[in-house]
């Protein structure tokens, strides 16, 4: 099976407990990336507090 996407939720997952993305997942979302997979953000924020994270 090939990976084509990869959903992501922000709290708690995409950001840590000091919401901040760490280098390691900032690593593991970059090597997705030139494998060629999308990276999504999915979460209940609404649209202001979801587009912070970038």
């Amino acid at each position: 099976m090939t990976i084509k996407l990869i959903a992501i939720d922000i709290d708690g997952t995409l950001v840590n407990s000091k919401h901040e993305i760490t280098p390691f997942t900032k690593d593991a979302i970059q090597e997705a990336r030139d494998r060629g997979i999308k990276v999504v953000l999915c979460t209940g924020r609404p649209f202001l507090g979801a587009n912070r994270c970038r």
